[in-house]
């Protein structure tokens, strides 16, 4: 079933949501020229066929869509499912709690309190595909030694013999086991990296070639699609032998090596087609859905790449960010992640602080900016969750590397308050951090995107340009404290200092 809605964009209507990628570009306005296709779903984090309005309206399609801005109209289309448009909800709040209350019900579980109250640890950086027991064992201690509490701990890619092939490299590891146990005594939660591929070449692959385990193409041949590290076979999730095999390796593992979880890469719906041979007759964009899905399986779990997963208890990761300030590095985190929001991802991480896509780090390596790790730090210190890789001790003068750990103990000072808001999304929907639309309709906030709510009464403002020293701040009606103690009386735009020391941000005083 084909379907279209396309609607008038009122003057001064701003539309949230579709592509957490997108974030940078959005809100779309009257004045708008926006497109964007999910059919597939070819960008490198979620999306789903949802936009919300600030003047209490959206637009909803279950399946993959085409939308598009132009001379102050807003078209949203679908080749295979039903978009429905709503209005009469009054605020962007209003839109959202009734899409959530009648296409995307909430009332789930949260992820483990642990991501949200401690910092998480990714090996990823540090080791690249040189991951070892040695060397992630060093990386926990050091860790410790220098002040950062205990969490998450996620082993990256190259723990194991081959894609597919879930077995630790026994020359790297000779004793897995008691590398988590020595883990889960520091304190740590270990997850293990893994993604849909199996090499084409493996035993493993072999033995499901004639499964319903992997894929095929239209041809009905075994599809091997090219990714990031090459080209593999991709797993069929769409029939229970599928699901069953992925279950039973992860299972396994949990069971014979005493991990916690899973980060679970991949699973874009780029590296599938829609007219694929699947189990279960599926499009790419419910390939993705449903690598999603058997994720649900683990508490401890990490995505990326998500469509249509709304809702579920799942932590969605922001893509790799580059070692930069602009849009592809640190300017967008606060963007993207206000978009995860009004996709129902409100269990969000702005990935590796400092950036966590490799070859561009690699290439900066000698010349790191730690200016800028640091605002990537304070910036992340009051979202839902914040990830380090690199270990600033290692990579940043003293001076930064305490600023880093500053930020560090603000995200713990702050865990009681980012809790009690996991739970509440996961009972409602609300996201965790808001647009000041969201907080404050019709105030003439709905283009502030470099500013965010953490609930309902902090207000928070990183610097994300190099050399800032004193940040302007557009504070709704009411009475604001700022962190230096200064009151200020809203309704207007306040610039404060904002030292290389100080992460801006308010307490709503009542």
């Amino acid at each position: 079933m084909s379907d279209r809605k396309c609607v008038k964009i009122g003057t001064q209507e701003a539309w949230y949501g579709l592509c957490v990628e997108d974030g940078p570009d959005l809100p779309i306005t009257s004045t708008s020229t926006f497109c964007r296709k999910l059919t597939p779903n070819e960008s490198v984090n979620g999306a789903a066929g949802i936009l919300v309005s600030s003047d209490g309206r959206y637009l909803y399609c279950a399946g993959g869509v085409q939308v598009s801005a132009q001379n102050g109209f807003l078209e949203m289309c679908s080749p295979d499912a039903q978009v429905i448009f709503e209005e009469g909800h009054g605020t962007l709040r209003g839109a959202w709690t009734a899409l959530v209350r009648d296409r995307l019900p909430a009332g789930h579980a949260i992820p483990p309190a642990l991501f949200f109250t401690a910092p998480q640890y990714n090996t990823w950086i540090e080791l690249l595909y040189e991951q070892t027991q040695a060397g992630i064992l060093a990386y926990a201690r050091a860790l410790l030694a220098n002040g950062y509490p205990s969490g998450v701990l996620m082993i990256d890619d190259g723990w194991m013999r081959d894609y597919g092939t879930w077995e630790f490299v026994p020359e790297r590891f000779p004793d897995p086991r008691e590398m988590v146990d020595q883990l889960h005594a520091m304190g740590f939660r270990v997850m293990l990296w893994v993604s849909p591929f199996v090499s084409p070449d493996s035993p493993v692959f072999r033995d499901l070639r004639d499964t319903n385990v992997l894929l095929r193409d239209a041809q009905g041949e075994i599809a091997v699609r090219e990714w990031w590290n090459g080209y593999s076979a991709v797993l069929d999730l769409s029939g229970e032998e599928g699901v069953n095999w992925l279950h039973g390796r992860l299972d396994s593992l949990m069971e014979q090596y005493g991990v916690d979880g899973f980060k679970m890469d991949a699973g874009d719906a780029k590296f599938y087609r829609d007219d694929d041979r699947s189990a279960g007759n599926v499009t790419a964009n419910e390939q993705s859905t449903l690598w999603a899905k058997a994720g649900l399986h683990y508490a401890y779990n990490e995505f990326r790449a998500c469509y249509a997963m709304a809702n579920a208890p799942l932590v969605q990761r922001l893509a790799d960010k580059n070692h930069s300030w602009d849009r592809y590095g640190v300017g967008s985190l606060v963007a993207n992640t206000l978009t995860q929001g009004m996709l129902g991802y409100p269990f969000s991480c702005p990935d590796m602080i400092g950036g966590g896509a490799y070859i561009n780090f690699i290439e900066n390596s000698k010349t790191l900016d730690p200016e800028l790790f640091v605002r990537y730090a304070q910036c992340a210190a009051l979202m839902p969750m914040m990830q380090f890789s690199a270990a600033p001790w290692r990579v940043l003068p003293p001076e930064e590397n305490a600023l880093c750990l500053k930020a560090a103990k603000l995200h713990g000072e702050y865990a009681e308050l980012i809790l009690k808001l996991a739970k509440h999304a996961a009972e409602t929907g609300e996201p965790i951090v808001r647009y000041m639309e969201y907080c404050f309709p019709h105030q003439g906030m709905q283009s502030v995107c470099d500013q965010f709510m953490l609930g309902d009464a902090l207000l928070a403002a990183p610097v994300l340009a190099k050399g800032v020293r004193q940040r302007d701040v557009v504070l709704p009606a009411g009475r604001w404290k700022y962190v230096d103690g200064t009151v200020y009386d809203g309704g207007r735009t306040v610039t404060v200092p904002a030292g290389l020391d100080t992460l801006p941000y308010f307490i709503l005083q009542s």
